[in-house]
């Protein structure tokens, strides 16, 4: 059996239960029920004996050929916009047989989580009858161990030639050799004008991101200035998804942008991602972190961040933007 690549319907949730969101139409089995049996394929609360089952609608189709076969499957889905992502690999996926998965639909009525599925259907008003006394091979077709599946963070867009982009029907389709040829989907700007659209509002290599457009437009403003202040050559725009970077002697200075209502909320909001940017898996790239906002920074956050640099050696500060001005104050 050859590995394969496997649609999943588009999902916000980490494909953990299903989210309504209906962004399918025509006959697909999604467009008719609200919802795909998909959904629920890493819902890791659902184990037995460690193993998930879980259902692929592609390999259903074939599954009475494939069974007792294992492979590779690499999962891809269609966003609301028509893009094709890829969302992750699951290295080693086993077929099951009629007994097996009679079995898994015993163990998910005796457990409750049959129960849980009608819930969570009912709940985004899709077709509960779909799911009421089901067969067994609307639960369960493939297993595989969670450790043996790797999420793509970015998700990679595949290239317009590639063979899952032509063919978006639910079938299996063959993946032979390499990974096909992919790009990180870019921001949709010119290379003489680095700055995003501020009509633009989804983002959609990220799990269910929805682009704020004042995040736009702070973005944009403070990219001005950035640049007056170091260069346009020393300034990079949603370089390796960072908002803004500046290019300094003593090192690169990343900004991340937010726009809650309070500095301590984007402080929190920023900081896992810009440990993440400059740190994993094990690099040190950027000298310092700059959080923004327009929200002015109190005495306590001025003090936490002061705790913070003290304590962890964590070089980060607080800078408010100023909209009258399009400048940052002095950072905190």
């Amino acid at each position: 059996m050859h590995n394969k690549y496997c649609r999943l319907c588009w999902n916000t949730s980490g494909w953990c239960m299903p989210t309504g969101e209906r962004a399918e139409t025509g006959k697909s089995y999604v467009a008719e029920h609200g919802f795909g049996h998909e959904e629920w394929l890493f819902n890791y609360e659902w184990l037995i004996d460690g193993i998930k089952f879980g259902f692929l609608q592609p390999i259903g189709k074939h599954r009475p050929i494939y069974a007792g076969h294992t492979c590779s499957i690499t999962l891809y889905t269609l966003t609301p916009e028509k893009d094709t992502l890829l969302i992750g690999r699951i290295s080693h996926v086993t077929i099951l047989n009629e007994n097996e998965m009679q079995q898994v639909l015993d163990t998910y009525t005796q457990r409750g989580w049959l129960d849980q599925m009608r819930e969570h259907v009912t709940n985004i008003k899709g077709a509960v009858d779909a799911i009421d006394n089901p067969p067994a091979t609307a639960i369960s077709n493939i297993r595989f161990a969670p450790e043996d599946v790797q999420i793509f963070d970015p998700r990679p867009r595949v290239v317009e030639n590639h063979t899952i982009v032509r063919n978006r029907r639910y079938h299996p389709l063959n993946w032979i050799g390499d990974y096909p040829d992919t790009e990180i989907q870019p921001p949709p700007h010119t290379l003489d004008d680095p700055r995003r659209s501020e009509d633009e509002r989804k983002r959609a290599a990220q799990e269910g991101s929805t682009i704020d457009p004042k995040h736009v437009r702070l973005q944009n403003r403070l990219y001005e200035r950035l640049c007056e202040l170091n260069g346009s050559e020393n300034v990079f725009y949603e370089r390796d998804y960072v908002d803004l970077i500046v290019s300094e002697p003593n090192g690169d200075v990343y900004f991340e942008i937010k726009t809650a209502t309070s500095a301590k909320h984007c402080i929190r909001l920023a900081l896992g991602q810009l440990l993440e940017y400059s740190h994993y898996p094990d690099n040190n790239r950027a000298a310092r972190f700059v959080v923004v906002g327009d929200a002015p920074a109190s005495e306590e956050d001025h003090a936490y961040l002061v705790h913070l640099r003290k304590t962890y050696h964590l070089p980060i500060y607080y800078g408010c933007f100023f909209w009258e001005t399009n400048d940052i104050g002095p950072l905190s």
